[in-house]
Order: structure tokens, then C-alpha cells, then sequence
């Protein structure tokens, strides 16, 4: 009986040291996830912060180019001053005669 005692005791001894062991990897496991999950989360937060200003922009470019007048108007409202601007000048003619 004392031999079989002494074996369920090794047997059971050896499975502690089994358990103990494979508990402490987790706790390393976990440890390193846990870090691995704050950079993360910091990354998170700069690339958020980036995506919220990269917006603010990109509305900031919108509302620039739906203001900004195109080459095409431009070069129509020269033209239109223009001639205008020659219409006034016969007429300053007409009058001065």
C-alpha cells in the first residue's frame, strides 16, 4: 500500500509541477497579449486622431474648390468685363462728340 501511496503522491507531484508550469506560461502569455493590446489601443487612438484631421481637411478642400472659381469661368468673366468695358469707352466716345 505505501508503494502505491508513493506513487499516487509522485504521480500527483508531477502534475503540480505540470500545472504550476503551464499556469506560468499563461501568466506570460497574457502579460505580453496585455502589452501587445495597449500599443495597439495607442495606435488606435493616433490613427483616429489622424483620420478625424486627414476629414477636417478633406471638407476644408471641398468647400475651397466649390468657392474657387475655374479657369474657364475666369477667362468668361475677363471677356464679359471686357466687353464691357468697351461698350463703356463708345459710349464716353458718343458722348464727348
Amino acid at each position: 500500500m505505501s508503494g502505491t501511496l508513493q506513487q499516487r503522491l509522485q504521480a500527483v507531484t508531477g502534475k503540480m509541477h505540470l500545472l504550476v508550469s503551464r499556469y506560468e506560461n499563461l501568466l506570460k502569455a497574457k502579460s505580453d497579449a496585455d502589452a501587445r493590446i495597449a500599443a495597439l489601443e495607442g495606435e488606435l487612438a493616433a490613427e483616429r486622431k489622424l483620420n478625424e484631421r486627414l476629414k477636417v481637411e478633406a471638407e476644408e478642400l471641398r468647400v475651397v474648390t466649390t468657392l474657387s472659381p475655374k479657369g474657364d469661368d475666369v477667362a468668361r468673366s475677363r471677356a464679359y468685363l471686357a466687353e464691357l468695358v468697351r461698350d463703356i469707352d463708345k459710349c464716353i466716345d458718343e458722348l464727348t462728340q
